[in-house]
C-alpha cells in the first residue's frame, strides 16, 4: 500500500483492556508507511456500523470485544505484537509477604482460587461484596475505572490491603502505586504460577470482509495470530462450567529459552520432547507452548497441562492437549470404589474408597456472579 492511500482506523475510548493505548503506538510507528487517521468513537457499536456502512477502514477491538460481536460481515485483518497478559495485584507487598488474613479484592474467579492456592489464609472478596458494606448506592453506581479508583484510595486508607486488576488497566490510571505481576514466574520456580484468564493482551484490527489485509501485513504480527487462534480455540471448546476458572496461555518461544529454563528445573521430559538422540532440536527452532489449568474451589487441587511442540504441528498440539485436560478433569472428579485386589507394598489404606479430589463448584457463600 502506498503512502497516499488513506485508511481510516476507529477507536473507542481506553476502557482499560489496552486496546486505545496500543492502537495510538502503532499509528505513531507506522506514519511513516502508511497515511493512517485514528478516530475515537464513544461506543464499539458505533465504530462497528461505521465501519460496515464503508466510513471506514477497520476498527481496533480487544479478543473479547471480537467474541462478542463478530458476524459474517467482518473479518479480522491484522492483529497487533501481544502485550503482556497477566493481571497484577496492587499491593504494598508480594502475595507471598502480605500481612495473616490480608483483605484482597479480586473479581475474577480464576485469580480468587490461585491466590486461594498461593495463601489460604487470605481473605479475597469481589468487589461488589465490598461496596455492598457500605450502602451507599452511589458507590454501587461507579463503572469499573471509577471502581478501581475508589478501591486505590481505600487501600491508601488501610481498608483493604490490596485488590486485583489487568496490567493495561493499572497503566492507562493517574496513580502509580506498586503492582505485583501474577504471572508465569519462569525465572523463580519458587513462587506460584498464575496462568492468566484466556484471550488478554490481544489488539484486534477488525475490517470488512473483502478487505485487502494483505497491504497491510506489515501492521500484522504472525506469532500473535497463531496465538489468538490456538488460544481462542481452547477455550471455544470448553465445556461452559470451566470458562469462568481456567487459566489458558500460548506463545512462541525459541528452543533455546526453553531448554535454558529446562535445565534449570531439571525438566528431563521437556529436554527430551525438544533434543533428538543426536542431540540436535527436533524440527524447526521455533516451538509453540500451551499451558491451561483449573482449580478446586479452596484452591488446594490444580488440575494442569501442557505442551511444547513445532510451530508446524500447532495445531494438532492444541487438540491433544484439549483431550489428556478434559480427560485429566474427568478422572479427577470421578469417586474411586473400593479396591478388591490388593497391592503388595503399598499401605494398608489404598485400597480404600476416595471420594473425588476436584471439587469445581464455587464457595459455599459466593456466585460465579459475584466475580464477573
Amino acid at each position: 500500500m502506498t503512502i497516499e492511500e488513506r485508511l481510516t482506523i476507529l477507536a473507542t475510548p481506553s476502557n482499560g483492556d489496552g486496546v486505545r493505548i496500543h492502537v495510538e503506538k502503532m499509528v505513531e510507528q507506522k506514519s511513516k508507511e502508511f497515511d493512517l487517521v485514528l478516530k475515537q468513537l464513544p461506543h464499539l457499536e458505533t465504530a462497528i456500523s461505521e465501519l460496515k456502512i464503508g466510513n471506514a477502514d477497520l476498527v481496533a477491538m480487544s479478543a473479547w470485544d471480537w467474541k462478542e460481536h463478530h458476524d459474517e460481515q467482518l473479518m479480522i485483518s491484522a492483529i497487533l505484537p501481544r502485550r503482556e497478559p497477566t493481571w497484577v495485584l496492587v499491593s504494598e507487598d508480594k502475595p507471598e509477604y502480605l500481612i495473616s488474613k490480608a483483605k484482597i479484592i479480586c473479581d475474577n474467579l480464576l485469580i480468587v482460587r490461585q491466590l486461594t492456592r498461593l495463601r489460604d489464609d487470605l481473605e479475597i472478596i469481589s468487589s461488589s461484596q465490598f461496596i455492598s458494606t457500605f450502602d451507599n448506592p452511589i458507590l454501587e453506581q461507579m463503572d469499573e475505572r471509577d471502581t478501581i479508583s475508589w478501591l486505590e484510595e481505600c487501600r491508601q486508607d488501610e481498608l483493604i490491603d490490596g485488590f486485583v486488576t489487568t496490567r493495561s488497566f493499572h497503566s492507562s490510571l493517574k496513580f502509580k502505586s506498586r503492582r505485583h505481576t501474577l504471572g508465569l514466574h519462569r525465572d523463580h520456580p519458587e513462587r506460584t504460577h498464575f496462568i492468566p484468564p484466556p484471550l488478554h493482551g490481544f489488539t484486534l484490527l477488525v475490517s470488512r470482509k473483502g478487505f485487502p489485509s494483505a497491504k497491510i501485513v506489515s501492521m500484522n504480527d504472525e506469532a500473535a495470530t497463531i496465538c489468538h487462534q490456538l488460544e481462542s480455540s481452547l477455550y471455544e471448546s470448553l465445556d461452559s462450567k470451566l470458562s469462568p476458572i481456567v487459566g489458558i496461555f500460548v506463545e512462541q518461544r525459541k528452543i533455546g529459552t526453553i531448554l535454558r529454563e529446562a535445565q534449570r528445573s531439571k525438566d528431563e521430559a521437556t529436554i527430551d520432547s525438544v533434543i533428538g538422540t543426536d542431540g540436535k532440536p527436533i524440527n524447526s527452532q521455533i516451538r509453540v507452548h500451551m499451558a491451561i489449568e483449573t482449580l478446586s474451589s479452596n484452591g488446594k487441587v490444580t488440575a494442569m497441562c501442557e505442551r511444547i511442540v513445532p510451530l508446524e504441528k500447532g495445531h494438532m498440539g492444541m487438540v491433544n492437549l484439549l483431550k489428556e485436560f478434559n480427560f485429566l478433569i474427568e478422572v479427577m472428579q470421578k469417586e474411586h470404589e473400593e479396591l478388591t485386589r490388593v497391592i503388595h507394598g503399598m499401605p494398608d489404606n489404598y485400597k480404600d474408597a476416595r471420594g473425588a479430589i476436584l471439587n469445581l463448584e464455587p464457595y459455599s457463600d459466593s456466585t460465579p456472579e459475584d466475580f464477573e
